[in-house]
C-alpha cells in the first residue's frame, strides 16, 4: 500500500528550569491600546522620508516624551503585531508564542493562567513584578505572574473606574476628574519607588487604556488639536474584498482629534515615568519598552478599527531605551514583532529563554549587532471574533516579507485573496491587488511557499505522519487552536473529496482518512443522571446536580437566575466488532431565555475530559485536553421555545477513534464529559440558554455513535489539509 503525504516532521520542546541572582536590571513595559505606528511627532516628522504622507503633521511637538524614547533609545521602524486585536496580541507578548498556540484568539478569552510567561519566569528568578492598568481578556480578574497589581476589569472607563488588586479586592473607584491612565501611572510610580527603596530589581508593566475608544482625553490635552484634520491618502476608498462600506466613519475629523488627544495624554504619563527614573538615578540600569498591542485605521480602506491585514493595522510603535547596553540611539529596520517581547525581556534579565517561545530576542539589535539569520518575513493571522460576528474584516492568514510582498488568504472566500507589493516605491497603500498579475507569478509562488513553510514551522498546520492500521488510516496533524480547517482525500490527485471540516485544538491529533462506508448500525447513549451545572460564584465552583435543566449564562444576572456552564455526561459504548466509527451526533433539547442586547455571546461545546467515573469536576480552562468540539452550537438567534438540536461532532470523532485505538479491549465504564460554555463574558445580562439534562422526563440528551463496515485500505491515497472549511 502506498500512502502519500505532503509533510512529515517532529519537533521536541524542552523547557528549562533555572534560577538567577536577584540583581538588576529593572524592566518597564508600557503598552498602549490601539496606537498607530505613525501616531507620534517623531514619526510624523519622518513620513515623507519613508515614502508616505504625513497625515497628522500637527502632532509635531505634542508627544515629546514618546519622541524622547525614539531619540534616546532604539526605534524599530518595522515593528508588527502577529494578530491585530487586543487580547490575542497581549497574550502573545506575555508568552512569546502565536495565538493559535496559546489559544487566545479573541478578546473574550481569558488568559491561560498556567502559561509560561516572562512575568512568571522573572518572578521565579527573584524579580519584584507589578502590573498596573489594562489587562483585558474579557473581564478576567487574575494577573498571573505579578505580585503587585492595581488594575481594572475589561476595558474600564476613562473616568469613574474601579481599580482592583491581584486578589480582585476593590482598591478604590476613581472620581469623575481622575483620568484612568494617570491613575495607573501613579500606581506604577509608587511601585518604582517602593522597589527602589527595597533595592529590588523589578519588572513593571503599565497598560494604558488610551487610545482605545471612546477616546476621552484628560483635561490637559482634550482641546490640543482643535480645528485639525488629517491629510488624505490614496486608500481611503478601497475597502477590504467582498465588503461594502457606504460611509467612511474612520476618517471623521472630530473622532480623529479625540483619538490623537488621548495619545498626547499618555505622552505625559510616559514623561512622569521617565522623570521618576531620573530622580532616583536608575535610568541607566532600567530598560524601558514602549509598544502597542496593534495598529489602528483612521479611514484607510474605509475602516475605523484594527483587525485587517493592512499596514495601518499590523504596524505598531516599538521603542526600547536601555542606556547601559545600547551602543548609541539608532533606528533599526529589521522586522520586529510583538512575538519578540517575551524573549527580549528574558534576555535583558539574563534569564534563559524557553525553547517553546516562537519569538526572537531583540537584544542583539539593541546592541547594534546585525544577526545574519534574522527573519526576513513573518506569518500573521486573524480569527472569528464572537463579539463582532459581522465585522467587515473577515478571518485570514497572511505573510509579510521585508521586501514588501504580502499575501493574504481569507478563510471564507478564496476569491478575496490578495497579493500586494507594499514597498514604498510601489504600492505602500495596498491598492493594487497583484493576485492575477502574470508579471508577478514567480513572486506569488515564492510567497505562497514561504507561507506554507511558516504554517508548518509555527505549528499552525503541521503534519506528523501516518498511522496505518488493518482497517483504518489516520493522519497525525497539528491544527492551530480555534481555527477552521478541512481535510480532503484523493486517489489520483485530480478528484478531491471532502473528508471532514475541523476546528483545530493546538494539539497533535489523529484524523481518520479511511474511505467512508455506509452506516450499518448506531448506538444511542442516553446521558448520565449526574449531568451538572457549574456555577462560578464568589470565587467558588459549586456543582448543581439533579436539575432537570442546566443553565448557561451569567452567574450574576439581573433576573437572579444564576447561570454558568452546563456539563453532559455519556458513557462511551463498547466498539462494535468489525465495524468502524463513522460519525458522532449530539442530540439535546434547549431553549433561549431573554433576548441579547449589548453582549451577543454564543455557547460553544467543549470536550471537558474522559473519566472512569461520573463525579463532577470543573476541569482546568488552561488544560490543553479541554478541546473545542463545536463552535457556536447555540447562538443569539436560537428559538425561545424547546428545540431539539442534532449536531454532528466531527472534532469529537477524532478523540473517540483515538480512545478506541489505545484501548483495543475496552469493555465499558469510561465517560465523556461535554461542556457548554459562553464564548465571552456574559457579564450581568439575563440572556441565557436552558439545556435539558438526563434528569428530565422526556428530553434526555443522547450521544449517537454511527458505525459502518470496515473497508480495505486503498492502494494509494493522497490527502491535503486546507485552511478554512468547505
Amino acid at each position: 500500500m502506498k500512502i502519500i503525504i505532503y509533510l512529515y516532521t517532529l519537533t521536541l520542546l524542552i523547557i528549562p528550569f533555572y534560577l538567577r541572582a536577584s540583581d538588576g536590571p529593572n524592566i518597564i513595559v508600557i503598552i498602549a491600546d490601539d496606537q498607530r505606528w505613525d501616531a507620534t511627532d517623531f514619526m510624523q516628522s519622518r513620513m515623507d522620508d519613508l515614502g508616505r504622507t504625513a497625515r497628522f503633521p500637527w502632532l509635531v511637538g505634542t508627544t515629546p516624551n514618546l519622541s524622547r524614547l525614539s531619540n534616546e533609545g532604539i526605534h524599530f521602524d518595522n515593528a508588527f503585531t502577529v494578530f491585530s486585536t487586543c487580547s490575542p496580541s497581549r497574550a502573545t507578548m506575555l508568552t512569546g508564542v502565536y495565538p493559535h498556540v496559546h489559544g487566545v484568539t479573541d478578546n473574550s478569552i481569558a488568559f491561560p493562567t498556567n502559561s509560561i510567561t516572562y512575568a512568571s519566569l522573572l518572578k521565579t528568578a527573584g524579580y519584584a513584578t507589578g502590573y498596573f492598568g489594562k489587562w483585558h481578556h474579557g473581564r478576567q480578574t487574575q494577573r498571573p505572574g505579578f505580585d503587585t497589581v492595581a488594575t481594572f476589569h475589561g476595558q474600564g472607563s476613562y473616568f469613574n473606574t474601579p481599580f482592583y488588586d491581584g486578589n480582585n479586592n476593590l482598591i478604590r473607584t476613581t472620581s469623575s476628574s481622575e483620568w484612568i491612565d494617570d491613575v495607573s501611572t501613579n500606581y506604577a510610580i509608587e511601585f518604582i519607588e517602593q522597589q527602589n527603596n527595597n533595592q529590588n530589581p523589578f519588572l513593571l508593566v503599565l497598560g494604558f487604556k488610551s487610545p482605545h475608544q471612546p477616546f476621552e482625553a484628560p483635561n490637559r490635552t482634550v482641546n490640543i488639536y482643535n480645528g485639525q484634520s488629517a491629510l488624505d491618502v490614496p486608500n481611503l476608498n478601497t475597502p477590504p474584498p467582498g465588503q461594502t462600506i457606504d460611509v467612511n466613519q474612520g476618517n471623521y475629523a472630530g473622532v480623529l482629534r479625540k483619538y490623537m488627544s488621548t495619545i498626547a495624554g499618555i505622552d505625559g504619563c510616559v514623561g512622569s515615568v521617565l522623570d521618576k527614573l531620573e530622580e532616583l538615578n536608575i535610568e541607566n540600569n532600567t530598560a524601558i519598552i514602549y509598544i502597542s498591542d496593534n495598529g489602528f485605521f483612521r479611514g484607510e480602506h474605509k475602516l475605523g478599527d484594527k483587525r485587517a491585514p493592512y499596514e495601518e493595522s499590523i504596524r505598531i510603535p516599538l521603542m526600547i531605551r536601555y542606556p547601559q547596553v545600547q551602543s548609541a540611539p539608532s533606528i533599526v529596520n529589521n522586522i520586529a514583532l510583538n512575538l519578540d517581547l517575551a524573549p527580549t525581556i528574558l534576555d535583558i534579565a539574563g534569564v534563559d529563554i524557553p525553547q517553546n517561545m516562537q519569538g526572537s530576542s531583540l537584544l542583539p539589535l539593541i546592541q547594534n549587532q546585525d544577526p545574519p539569520d534574522w527573519r526576513k518575513y513573518f506569518f500573521y493571522q486573524y480569527n472569528h471574533d464572537p463579539e463582532f460576528p459581522t465585522a467587515k474584516v473577515r478571518p485570514y492568514i497572511a505573510l509579510r516579507h521585508e521586501n514588501g510582498l504580502k499575501f493574504i488568504s481569507y478563510e471564507e472566500n478564496a476569491s478575496w485573496t490578495e497579493f500586494f507589493d507594499t514597498n514604498s516605491n510601489n504600492d505602500p497603500y495596498e491598492i493594487n491587488n497583484l493576485i492575477n498579475a502574470s508579471s508577478h507569478t514567480d513572486d506569488l509562488n515564492y510567497i505562497k511557499s514561504v507561507l506554507r513553510n511558516e504554517m508548518h514551522a509555527t505549528e499552525f498546520l503541521k503534519t506528523n505522519g501516518i498511522n496505518i492500521q488493518e482497517s483504518a488510516l489516520h493522519a497525525n496533524i497539528n491544527l492551530g487552536k480555534n481555527y477552521n480547517f478541512s481535510i480532503e482525500t484523493s486517489n489520483d490527485l485530480d478528484t478531491w473529496t471532502l473528508k471532514s471540516n475541523l476546528t483545530g485544538n493546538g494539539n497533535s491529533v489523529n484524523y481518520n482518512l479511511s474511505p467512508s462506508t455506509s452506516n450499518t448500525t448506531a448506538i444511542s447513549v442516553t446521558g448520565n443522571e449526574n449531568d451538572y451545572g457549574i456555577q462560578y460564584v464568589d470565587g467558588e465552583t459549586p456543582y448543581r446536580i439533579n436539575n432537570t435543566e442546566l443553565i448557561v449564562g451569567s452567574p450574576d444576572p439581573w433576573d437572579n437566575v444564576v447561570g454558568g456552564d452546563a456539563v453532559l455526561i455519556f458513557e462511551i459504548p463498547v466498539k462494535e466488532t468489525a465495524l468502524q466509527i463513522n460519525r458522532i451526533e449530539l442530540k439535546f433539547t434547549a431553549r433561549r431565555k431573554w433576548s441579547p442586547s449589548e453582549i451577543m455571546w454564543n455557547a460553544d461545546l467543549y470536550l471537558l475530559g474522559i473519566k472512569n467515573n461520573t463525579t463532577p469536576f470543573e476541569g482546568d480552562s488552561n488544560n490543553s485536553s479541554i478541546t473545542l468540539i463545536k463552535d457556536n452550537i447555540l447562538d443569539p438567534g436560537f428559538p425561545n421555545t424547546d428545540t431539539i438540536v442534532t449536531s454532528n461532532c466531527e472534532d469529537l470523532l477524532a478523540f473517540i477513534e483515538e480512545f478506541y485505538q489505545e484501548r483495543p479491549n475496552y469493555s465499558g465504564g469510561q465517560y465523556v464529559f461535554l461542556k457548554f460554555t459562553p464564548d465571552m463574558d456574559p457579564e450581568s445580562f439575563a440572556y441565557k440558554f436552558y439545556i435539558y439534562s438526563s434528569n428530565s422526563n422526556s428530553h434526555k440528551p443522547k450521544l449517537i455513535f454511527h458505525y459502518g463496515e470496515n473497508s480495505e485500505n486503498p492502494k494509494q491515497l493522497f490527502y491535503r489539509v486546507k485552511y478554512g472549511q468547505n
